[in-house]
């Protein structure tokens, strides 16, 4: 070592070596490196972010550490192949042990006295996860200028960027390299499906000029937005349209059917300031102080404001869900709230400057901020806790940023000229204790109780979307209905009261689209999931309460249970009755499921009488025996459609082959009182019965028989239950005013 460098010099120079190293051993990546050490059989761990603070020299690692790296990389030939992981006595590793003492004597002396605690952080919030989730791929080569913005292909494999020179330039995502040559214009930048790109030109900043991205040649006519300069721009690939935002917040809709448009919202400080296309196919916009339009059906979908309004300054973003708002402002500051109004602002603390970008994954799950502080974050957007440390591969600002459209691919746009792509670590499975432990429990069937959530008088039903963003709904005996998100525990918004709803009526449609209750005033009510707070009734032709409602797996029937005995079929999409009532029962109809291929209908009453229909002929096929005296309370197919399940009131889960009527197994009478509710798990490896006497019991689905220990906690009688769609959590319904979820698989 030179006695005339610096400690930083000389940190520089070891990271050097551990650069020059990899390069010989065949420049294996972070990632490859970090599941090299894990498979080796040895206690060698190299999370990503301190292989990069190795090799980027930005901090000294401990001796333990470092030999561990080297190691590695000597686990590989001159060619690149994987060979022994050399023992800490290797001749070749002593150079390593040497010149780590010499950097460690220059190393600068740290003031004596107690540790040093970091700063709590002013939310009370739990440090960052130490491993990172994205790690740098490809920095893109200097633009002429100060870096703006990126944008990623449908497919991934092509990003554009923006520039200070006013030039779109297209980089191949896998190399790095530049894709033809650059084309004139500036942000924002979208690619569609067909293959264009659209890119906003530079001298008006108001139309948007389309070119083919084989040819980079100009393709039709270009798009007059009429609201310089332009914002924001989203396309909608389903019907062709583009929605362009202005600085000014006014909004046009170019539709290839009718040409371009205003869109009658608001310009000005109180206009949209954010654009998304959600997963399902809708553009939606957000305000500045929370609001969102629908700009297909040109109508607000959210109307209240949700946060302190930007004021025109700051920036938004929309999640592709359209449930998440993010905001950031001036000083630093930043938050998420859900699209519903009196919801809690969930702050994101930790950004010093100004936040420039803001982006969703594709999933919604995380949110990347983009700051002037040059530091690019990562948030897990259902708690607001950062979901990795801070990425700080730029020297300046950063002012874009980006995921591709699978969420493996992140880019970030900066003042320091270039753009860096980042790729996503590919994790391997946690190895705790803890989560040793958890799965231990889970293959013993011994489930796993989180924490109860608290309902406003007794849970009554609950049950969970099918596909998507998941909620779990409940609806309770003030007649209303909770939703939550199952993971987190918390509540999506306040209690759904209007109109008033009666509580053993609760279903999603087979597509997540609608949510289906009843209403104390004889109607159904169909919400969408995602904006409950609207909704539409259809009469239902009953002359006493709804009990049950039902969707047939296909969607386009669905059946509803009354208390005047009968069963109804129903068009959800027109609310027209699909022939006559059935009348077979002869007391209240409590129990209701279509089987699996949509061709019965299994219904149960209060006399204990267990039907089962042809769906579409809307005649009975046969009634069940041996039911006995009391309700039968609820009924359910298995996933398979070969067995269907009655609680009755003696407490017993009766199961019988629907085709044939013969009883499989025995009457597992296990309950001590009424049994109020059965279901099987998606996999068909679990049935689940719930009780009068507050048990939840797991049973063999072959035979009916129990499985472990009851999963106590409820301290009332257990209404309903539900299996998630994976089969890995398992909500009940209490009436001591708790909903349940037990851990019961691993998903």
């Amino acid at each position: 070592m030179d006695p005339q460098s610096t400690f930083d010099e000389e940190l520089e120079a070891f990271a050097a070596g551990l650069r020059a190293l990899r390069l010989e051993r065949g420049k294996r990546s972070y990632r490859e490196l970090a599941a090299r050490a894990a498979r080796s059989g040895t206690a060698i761990r190299l999370p990503v972010a301190t292989q990069s603070d190795a090799f980027r020299g930005r901090r000294m690692l401990g001796f333990d550490t470092l030999m561990g790296l080297v190691r590695i990389l000597y686990s590989y030939d001159t060619y690149g192949q994987e060979i022994a992981v050399p023992p800490h006595s290797a001749p070749e590793l002593e150079q390593w042990r040497r010149d780590w003492r010499a950097l460690a004597a220059r190393q600068p002396a740290t003031p004596r006295g107690p540790k040093a605690t970091p700063a709590p952080d002013p939310g009370g919030r739990e440090a960052p996860s130490a491993e990172a989730l994205f790690t740098p791929v490809h920095r893109l080569p200097e633009h002429p200028d100060t870096t703006w913005s990126a944008a990623f292909s449908a497919d991934g494999r092509l990003v554009a960027t923006t520039c200070e020179d006013e030039r779109v330039r297209l980089w191949n995502t896998a190399t790095g390299k530049e894709w033809g040559e650059p084309l004139p214009g500036t942000f924002p930048v979208v690619f569609t499906p067909e293959g264009r790109i659209l890119v906003v030109d530079a001298e008006s900043r108001s139309a948007v000029r389309p070119y083919d991205v084989a040819t980079l040649l100009r393709d039709g006519p270009g798009l007059t937005g009429g609201v310089p300069p332009i914002r924001a721009m989203v396309h909608e690939p389903d019907s062709g349209a583009v929605a362009l935002l202005g600085f000014d917040g006014g909004v046009r809709l170019w539709d290839p059917a009718i040409g371009d448009h205003g869109v009658p919202f608001p310009p000005g400080p109180d206009g949209p300031c954010a654009l998304t296309r959600t997963v399902d196919g809708h553009l939606l916009a957000a305000g500045p102080g929370g609001e969102v339009w629908d700009l297909l059906q040109g109508r607000p979908r959210v109307q209240a404001p949700l946060v302190p309004p930007l004021d025109g300054a700051g920036v938004m973003a929309l999640s592709p869900d359209g449930r998440t708002v993010a905001f950031g402002r001036p000083d630093g500051s930043a938050g998420l709230l859900g699209t519903r109004p009196g919801g809690p602002v969930r702050p994101l603390r930790g950004h010093r400057d100004t936040v420039n970008a803001l982006a969703f994954s594709p999933d919604s799950r995380l949110l990347a901020s983009s700051s002037a502080d040059g530091t690019l974050r990562l948030w897990d957007t259902r708690t607001g806790l950062p979901a990795a440390p801070p990425l700080t591969e730029h020297s300046g600002a950063v002012n874009g940023v980006a995921f591709s459209p699978d969420g493996r691919l992140l880019a970030s746009a900066s003042d320091d000229r270039t753009v860096v792509l980042y790729e996503r670590v590919a994790t391997a499975p946690a190895s705790t204790l803890a989560s040793r432990a958890l799965t231990t429990a889970l293959r013993a069937r011994r489930p796993v109780q989180l924490p109860p959530l608290h309902v406003g008088g007794s849970a009554i039903r609950t049950a969970f979307s099918p596909f998507g963003h998941q909620v779990l709904a409940t609806t309770t005996s003030e007649q209303s209905v909770v939703l939550w998100d199952p993971v987190s525990g918390q509540a999506l918004g306040p209690p759904l009261t209007d109109p008033p709803t009666l509580p053993w009526a609760l279903t999603f449609s087979p597509d997540g689209a609608l949510l289906a209750t009843a209403s104390a005033g004889g109607t159904l009510c169909l919400r969408d999931p995602l904006l409950p707070m609207s909704f539409r009734t259809i009469g239902t032709g009953h002359t006493d309460k709804v009990e049950r409602i039902a969707f047939s797996p296909d969607g386009q029937l669905m059946a509803t249970a009354g208390r005047d005995a009968t069963v109804r079929l129903w068009d959800p999409a027109t609310g027209h009755p699909f022939g006559a009532p059935l009348t077979e029962h002869t007391n209240e109809v409590v129990g209701l499921a279509f089987s699996p291929d949509g061709v019965h209908l299994a219904s149960s009453d209060a006399n204990g009488q267990v039907i089962l229909w042809s769906g579409h002929r809307r005649t009975p096929v046969r009634r069940f025996e041996g039911v006995g005296p009391g309700a039968a309370w609820s009924v359910a197919f298995s996933p398979d459609g070969t067995r269907l399940a009655a609680a009755l009131a003696d407490g017993s889960v009766r199961l019988w082959d629907p085709l044939t009527g013969q009883p499989l197994g025995g009457s597992a009478t296990s309950h001590t009182g009424p049994a109020y509710d059965v279901a099987f798990s998606p996999d068909g490896d679990l049935l689940a019965s719930a009780g009068k006497d507050g048990a939840v019991l797991l049973r063999d689905p072959a035979t009916g028989a129990r499985l472990g220990h009851p999963l106590t906690g409820h301290t009332g009688a257990v209404n309903g239950l539900a299996f998630s769609p994976d089969g890995s959590l398992l909500a009940t319904a209490g009436r001591d005013g708790t909903l349940r979820r037990w851990i019961v698989g691993a998903g």
